[in-house]
Order: structure tokens, then sequence, then C-alpha cells
């Protein structure tokens, strides 16, 4: 559990240095299989006012599909 714990961290370090020294090797604006971006808005920006139905129903559907996966992960651990 010590080395699961320090895991967040050093992440969030790989990142920076990622940022600071490559910023170029995820181009995220030009691949969107990397994230789900919404290219109306900057990344880093908020978008004004709530989001439309499409925007919800879109969350509605990936909370979902990742609750189902960590279902079927957690039904898999159980089994075993």
């Amino acid at each position: 559990m010590d080395i699961q714990a320090r895991i967040p961290a050093a992440l969030c370090a790989l990142h920076n240095f990622i940022q600071k020294y490559h910023p170029d090797i995820f181009d995220l604006e030009s691949d969107g299989n990397l994230l789900e971006i919404n290219h109306d808005v900057a990344l880093g920006e908020l978008g004004d006012g709530p989001a439309d139905a499409a925007e919800r129903r879109r969350a509605d559907q990936r909370q979902d599909r990742i609750a189902g996966e960590m279902w079927d992960d957690y039904l898999n651990e159980h089994r075993r």
C-alpha cells in the first residue's frame, strides 16, 4: 500500500516534466483518441453557462460505461 500511495504524486511529477520539457509529445488538440475534447472550449477554460442536454447525455453515458467497467472488474476480482 505504501507504493500505491506514491503513484499519484509520481504521475503528477511525470506530467509536469512532460509539459515543461516535451509539451508536443501529446498533441491533444489534433488527436481526439487521447481524450474526449470539446473543441469549442479551449483547454483550461470553463464553458459559459450550464451543460446542454447533449453534453449531459454524453457525461451520463460515460459515467455509466465507467461504472459498468468498474463493476465488471469487481466481479472478476471477487470470483478469483
